[in-house]
């Protein structure tokens, strides 16, 4: 500064002042701004579609530079996919050693981001604590990619890479491995029934003909169900988990178990085996065998539950029903290609033996099953309480043991076979007389348990205050055993109270939970058993509002428009929304174990 003074000396006092100043600024301005330094590590490598990516930087100043803490500001963004972040939470910064700012800068991924390896920018912006600027970047990649979980993103992404063809064949596939079942087997007498006698008489090219038929019948109904699932009834997968559908298919498994087990031979009556013959077997006939296909459809569709209603739950979430029509139409074709194959060629069981030896063995194996795929069914959490449940299980498993011929006396010519048939069936007997006698015992039947004169009363859930519109749910201050949970019920003013919450919610900053449930829903069940009353899941609810809605009543017009809000396809069905009160679909889940679900609670801000 004193030789430029120096220089300006010729130049009057005030002027030569002036000018001294405003050079000196220029230089400070063209000087570099202080060194800052970052370093960017992603949380995760890969970023899961629909959840948070999360940065973890490190910021630190020049030596003997001191940095305001009030002033940084980071900017993220990926300039090769536009959309891929959606809003940032606000950054959370801590000091750290040497004056440097740890940060954890988060913002959500949608669903429907773009997949696959992105250019990642970071731009840091602060100040020093006498007001100049400082400024760092830095580049990097990150890679999106899709979770274990089904979103319409990903199903179109797949359809995109794989094709349509091949996802119809894979459907097809698995149509294939369900007709392998033990549900599908008793329709086969009831396809010779229909279908047999006359395949017999006019030869295999007609009984391929009336076969189709009659598995198209069967693929109808699941066809419609996809399409009711992808557009207006995305309830369905729910309701065909209701003790409406369950009870009686288990009725009709036990009752086809006991016509494998020889107590009467199941076909249709006579009456109706002539109206669905019709007039020379004709047009008629071909009717009556599409007819019988529909209810063939819907007595097996039960029997592979957790298949379909996986699929059903995959096309409801595309939203697309051509595609729910024919995926499940497909599977249904799959699924009857045995019963095509048992209509055509009949003549091929006509060569088998109608009875004793092995076939009987046989029959009475898949009554085994049968009884126990209709026991499961009702299974106590399910439909039946285990007061009911059990004695009715120890008085299907005594008649089994007789229908299996646990009482019978083999004869000597009949080798060893019969006599480990009757073992089997004594021990069937012992367990069923166990059942009955020890359920009477333990939790009585008609009569008042005498070993128990009260049942310990089950635990309902920890109820919160409702809440008042601006407050946000407070935490309780001391140690629960379950998620204490604000139950909301199906009826009037269920949408206000939901968002009294969503809204105090968010006033406070806290992210909330909404678990769908039913009375009827067994998964439903499950998480309450094995997942909020997790000590971990039970810490970390502590931080949400959390919300349990009561979702049994399917003709309810708020709560169907609450179910279309959260994207509810089926339950149970557990919604996050985060501390911004934006709905993240894309983390939407049904039942997963307590470590998946606290990864995912724990990810939420």
């Amino acid at each position: 500064m004193t030789t430029l003074r120096s220089a300006l000396a010729p130049i009057p006092s005030r002027a030569r002042n002036a000018a001294c100043w405003v050079l000196g600024g220029l230089l400070l301005l063209a000087a570099p701004a202080p060194a800052l330094d970052i370093k960017v590590t992603p949380r995760n490598g890969n970023v899961e579609l629909g959840r948070d990516l999360v940065l973890d930087l490190l910021v630190t100043p020049a030596p003997d530079e001191f940095m305001d803490s009030g002033s940084l500001r980071v900017e993220v963004t990926v300039p090769d996919a536009a959309g891929f972040l959606g809003a940032p939470y606000p950054p959370r910064i801590e000091p750290a050693e040497g004056g440097a700012l740890a940060v954890e800068w988060a913002a959500p991924v949608p669903g429907d981001a773009p997949p696959g390896a992105h250019r990642l920018e970071v731009r840091v912006t602060a100040a020093t604590v006498d007001g100049r600027p400082l400024s760092a970047s830095w580049q990097g990649t990150i890679d999106g990619a899709f979770g274990q979980g089904w979103s319409s993103a990903r199903i179109q992404n797949f359809l995109d890479r794989r094709g349509l063809p091949f996802f119809l064949a894979l459907v097809f596939g698995f149509g294939l491995l369900m007709s392998l079942s033990p549900c599908i087997y008793p329709m086969i007498p009831i396809t010779l029934a229909v279908i047999g006698a006359r395949s017999q008489e006019k030869g295999a090219l007609h009984g391929l003909g009336l076969s189709v038929t009659y598995v198209f019948g069967m693929a109808l109904v699941y066809a419609i169900m996809g399409a009711l699932s992808a557009s207006v009834f995305s309830g369905i997968t729910a309701f065909m988990q209701s003790p409406v559908v369950i009870v009686p298919i288990a009725v009709l498994l036990i009752v086809l178990a006991f016509s494998m087990f020889g107590a009467f031979e199941l076909q249709a009556p006579a009456f109706l085996r002539d109206r669905l013959a019709g007039p020379g077997g004709g047009r008629g006939g071909l009717f009556g065998v599409f007819a019988m296909g529909l209810v063939a459809g819907l007595v097996a569709s039960p029997c592979v539950g957790p298949f379909l209603a996986a699929l059903l739950v995959w096309v409801a979430t595309t939203g697309n029903w051509v595609l729910g029509f024919f995926s499940l139409f497909t599977f249904g074709l799959g699924m009857g290609l045995l019963l095509i194959g048992v209509g055509t060629f009949p003549a091929l069981l006509g060569t088998l033996p109608r009875s004793g030896g092995w076939m009987d063995t046989v029959k009475r194996g898949m009554g085994l099953l049968l009884i126990v795929m209709a026991l499961w069914f009702v299974r106590p959490g399910a439909v039946l309480p285990a007061a009911v449940y059990y004695p009715l299980t120890g008085a299907a498993a005594i008649l089994t043991a007789v229908f299996m011929g646990a009482f019978e006396r083999p004869r000597e010519v009949q080798g060893w076979w019969p006599r480990a048939r009757m073992g089997l069936g004594l021990i069937t007997f012992v367990i069923g007389l166990w059942l009955l006698v020890g359920s009477f015992l333990t939790h009585g039947f008609i009569l008042p348990s005498p070993l128990q004169h009260a049942a310990a009363a089950e635990g309902g859930y920890a109820a919160r205050p409702a809440p008042v519109a601006g407050q946000a749910p407070t935490a309780p201050a001391v140690a629960q055993e379950k998620v204490a949970w604000e139950v909301i019920a199906t009826g009037p003013g269920a949408r206000d109270r939901l968002e009294a919450v969503r809204t105090a919610a968010r006033e406070a900053g806290r992210p909330v939970l909404v678990d769908f449930w039913a009375t009827w829903c067994v998964y439903c069940k499950k998480l309450d058993k094995t997942v909020w009353n997790d000590p971990a899941v039970v810490a970390e609810s502590l931080r949400w509002a959390t919300v349990k809605i009561d979702a049994t009543a399917t003709d309810d017009a708020e709560m169907e428009a609450i179910k279309a809000e959260f994207e509810v396809s089926g339950l149970p069905r557990i919604v996050f929304i985060d501390s911004q009160g934006t709905i993240l679909h894309g983390r939407s889940a049904g039942f997963l174990p307590a470590a998946e679900m606290l990864a995912l609670m724990q990810g939420v801000r």
